[in-house]
């Protein structure tokens, strides 16, 4: 009897060793084989998600037709509501309800930073008046779809209407038409690039804007003596206006002709008396300087002409 309980007494310590042994060998278990922790749900999210990232082509998103896609334009109503263009485009013509919408280009680049490309947008909108309104939409792929990311900012034709806008080093750049100094709403005399940072949802400016000349002033020589010059032009669609620089005195008339009746000539800059404008442009001038004349093309086609100035 002594031998049983004293074998039993030996035994507790055992199983009590033994237990601990088990629960040590169980919190061991908590670890990776590696030696880290295992993952949280959390940690397990980010990895998939990554991981979906990763096996997402860089160019996944230009399988998405924008020409025949969903928009929600702002130009129409205070609140957007859905659009659907076909071809690029989209009309409704009932009434005082008005509206054409077309896409006008779709050019793609990474925004974000993750190696995979997002879309970027520029539409036109017009309802019913003269004003074409340009706007902007970036999208990116959530869970393998276009996700609307932010809207680029626009205007109306020279005043801000979008020339283009495009990816170029992870940045967004903005081209937008600018009224100048002798523009109307119509007719932009200037072009104003911005460049963004994509911020979450937010675009956010980088340095500051660049403005040019869309129709840089070419300077006309004269021969000593001589009382007129001759310049040959090209117009084309692309490049349908250029614009021509003369230095004349007060009270001195001014003549520009062209070899081509396809063409428009006006005076865009000085102080003259202008007797006649169109395929040709007589004015008595009023200052001493420099005078600015416009030449452009009125054809559909392109056109090669000589245009002959005379100052007498």
């Amino acid at each position: 009897m002594k031998i049983f309980r004293l074998s039993l007494l030996l035994l507790f310590p055992c199983l009590f060793a033994a237990a601990g042994c088990f629960v040590s060998n169980r919190s061991t278990t908590t670890s990776s084989s590696d030696g880290g922790a295992t993952p949280t749900p959390a940690a397990e999210s980010s990895k998939e998600e990554a991981g979906a990232k990763a096996a997402t082509p860089a160019d996944e998103i230009r399988k998405t037709d924008f020409k025949n896609y969903t928009y929600e334009p702002s130009c129409a109503y205070d609140d957007p509501k859905k659009i659907t263009v076909k071809k690029g485009e989209y009309t409704r013509d009932k009434g005082d309800d008005k509206m054409f919408f077309s896409v006008e280009s779709v050019n793609y680049g990474d925004l974000t930073g993750d190696k995979i490309e997002e879309a970027v947008v520029v539409t036109v909108c017009n309802t019913g008046g003269t004003g074409n309104f340009s706007e902007g939409f970036i999208y990116t792929l959530k869970d393998g779809k276009p996700e609307l990311l932010s809207r680029i900012e626009g205007g109306d034709r020279a005043d801000g209407g979008i020339r283009s806008a495009k990816v170029e080093n992870g940045l967004l750049v903005v081209d937008r038409n600018d009224p100048g100094k002798n523009g109307g709403a119509c007719c932009p005399e200037a072009a104003i690039k911005s460049k963004y940072r994509l911020e979450g949802k937010t675009l956010k400016q980088v340095g500051g804007d660049e403005k040019r000349d869309l129709y840089p002033p070419q300077r006309v020589r004269f021969e000593r003596g001589a009382v007129d010059a001759t310049v040959d032009v090209k117009l084309t669609d692309e490049d349908d206006i250029k614009r021509f620089i003369v230095s004349a005195r007060a009270g001195q008339s001014l003549s520009v002709y062209s070899s081509s009746t396809d063409v428009s000539i006006t005076l865009v800059d000085g102080d003259a008396d202008v007797s006649k404008d169109g395929d040709s442009l007589e004015a008595t001038l009023r200052q001493n300087g420099d005078f600015v004349i416009q030449v452009q093309k009125i054809s559909d086609r392109s056109i090669s002409s000589s245009i002959t100035f005379e100052i007498q």
